[in-house]
């Protein structure tokens, strides 16, 4: 082998390994953002039952006032087609 070659295996060699670290470093940020996002959902999860819970609850109260009005606004629009 002639020296260029050998550089070249050189060069060639450490950028595989390097290329190699470089992904094994992003497998295991990957797995470790897997895992955060687990431990993230489990966390979150009760604080997001209980904010849909209290958006049913809106929305039942916003449904017996919308019928409320209506019950209100009907006398009076009988009144004004007379």
């Amino acid at each position: 082998m002639s020296a260029p070659q050998i550089v070249w295996l050189a060069v060639g060699v450490t950028g595989a390994v390097g290329l190699l670290a470089v992904c094994i470093g992003l497998f295991r940020q990957v797995t470790r953002l897997g895992r955060a996002v687990v431990e993230f959902g489990k966390e979150i999860r009760p604080t997001l039952e209980q904010l849909q819970r209290e958006a049913e609850r809106a929305q039942e109260r916003t449904q017996r006032l919308a019928e409320q009005g209506q019950s209100l606004r009907e006398p009076s629009e009988r009144r004004a087609r007379r």
